[in-house]
């Protein structure tokens, strides 16, 4: 049973026929990831994406691609103790730049897959996005 739950959204939009992502660095630890934050009770895992998307980057156009649901696991020390936390990743097609969030997002930018890849910090985010770039493939053709 995981100590912290936590949902998001993994964010592409198409641009001059290339595909592009969306990484966040935090302002905390400098990481970088996708838009994503703690569930807060009475939410759904979904509602609660949506909610940090617009919280963290200020997007609110979401096209959610059905189908797609990626689990990740990790643990991390905090306060001399190690915290087990699970993050539910879904995805989402936008239409919007966004621009940081007042507070935890201290950058935003948009990458084609490669350059994702080599941004994120986590080797889990890394493998999410490839799933999600394999299922888009695999949909869309593309």
């Amino acid at each position: 049973m995981p100590d912290e739950r936590a949902s998001g959204f993994i964010l592409f939009r198409e641009r001059d026929r290339e595909r592009e992502y969306l990484i966040i660095r935090h302002r905390g630890g400098g990481h970088w990831g996708f838009p994503k934050g703690h569930i807060e009770p009475g939410e759904d895992e979904q509602t609660a994406a949506q909610r940090e998307v617009e919280e963290e980057v200020g997007i609110t156009r979401l096209a959610p691609v059905p189908g797609f649901v990626e689990r990740i696991a990790y643990r991390f020390p905090r306060g001399g103790e190690v915290v087990h936390k699970e993050v539910t990743l879904f995805l989402a097609e936008v239409d919007e730049d966004g621009v940081p969030g007042k507070g935890e997002v201290e950058a935003i930018v948009w990458l084609p897959l490669s350059e994702a890849l080599d941004r994120l910090t986590y080797p889990e985010q890394r493998e999410a996005l490839h799933r999600a770039a394999a299922f888009l493939r695999a949909r869309r053709g593309g």
